[in-house]
């Protein structure tokens, strides 16, 4: 069984870059409800506004409006008819802001002694003041940055609210995505960092160093991270984005702890036609390049993570 406190981590950081923000249990895959429930239980998710349309409870693929009709919760789906919504399928949480700007504020020390404030409404705040040795860092969490509207704002209030030259960027958005390449300082993603805990926060403190530290003085032999549910690494540095099926590869592998597991077993377990793990990552360079820095395998067909 896959650990749980990786997958809390990558939901979380998964409800903040959507863009309504909030997740149902009931939309969820069966898996990653022990997920859901660890972050509910630590109040990382609060009570949401009900989700106005939801996916057909018997397709999948259709959009359905719920009504009640003849005191029955039901929705017309274009393809099915009349089915059947339950209450708890409406019922929708969203990520706490608060919970875990304090809960990063917990993480650098200044909890009992800093509040966090807003700079753009739902999108980015500052976290803290750090002090690091001789040199203190404001600490910025964004999210959503992909999105146009938003990523106006955060750069208007990058250039009135912020003195670049010492911010550090926490962000949900993957690096790629996050159109920063012309900023100098750094931005590190959420899942880079931090670990989730017994319903808190750890800081990765070696991760934290590396990232840092500009690109070419990096140490490249630092452990890589994964993050949104193995869809995206950061490995010497640069970034890798692998499909489902990939993921769901290095997540199985993730989860045996540098053990060895025989291929039949991966493959069966991720619900795959195919025989062998490598034969997902073949057709695409940069994500078999991105498989074979991370992972090894032998001849007898046993797969591991590299340590």
């Amino acid at each position: 069984m896959r650990p749980v406190a990786p997958r809390a981590l990558a939901l979380l950081v998964s409800v903040l870059e959507s863009s309504g923000g909030r997740v149902v249990e009931d939309a969820l895959d069966p898996g990653e409800r022990d997920a859901f429930q660890a972050l509910l239980d630590c109040g990382a998710l609060i009570g949401s506004e009900d989700v106005p349309v939801i996916l057909c409870p018997c397709c999948g693929e259709q959009d359905v409006d719920p009504r009640r009709i003849g005191g029955i919760l039901q929705g017309l789906c274009p393809e099915c008819g009349y089915v059947p919504i339950t209450n708890a399928s409406l019922k929708a949480r969203a990520a706490d802001p608060t919970w875990l700007l304090g809960r990063l504020r917990t993480v650098f020390g200044a909890a009992s002694r800093q509040a966090s404030e807003e700079l753009v409404p739902g999108a980015l705040w500052k976290v803290c003041d750090h002090k690091q040795g001789r040199r203190t860092r404001r600490i910025l969490l964004a999210r959503r940055l992909a999105d146009h509207a938003v990523h106006r704002s955060f750069r208007e209030a990058l250039a009135e609210k912020v003195e670049r030259d010492n911010a550090v960027i926490i962000g949900t958005t993957p690096r790629s995505a996050a159109m920063l390449s012309d900023l100098s300082l750094p931005y590190v993603h959420l899942a880079e960092i931090v670990h989730f805990r017994s319903g808190a926060l750890e800081l990765d403190a070696e991760r934290w160093a590396w990232c840092l530290k500009p690109a070419h003085l990096r140490n490249h032999e630092a452990s890589p991270v994964f993050f949104e549910n193995f869809r995206m690494a950061v490995i010497d540095g640069e970034d890798y984005t692998f499909s489902a099926s990939q993921a769901a590869v290095l997540a199985y592998l993730h989860a045996a702890q540098g053990r060895k597991c025989h291929k039949g077993s991966i493959m069966e377990d991720i619900d795959s036609p195919q025989k062998n793990p490598i034969e997902l990552f073949r057709h695409n360079p940069g994500q078999l390049a991105g498989f074979k820095a991370v992972a090894d395998w032998d001849d007898f067909g046993h797969y591991w993570l590299r340590r």
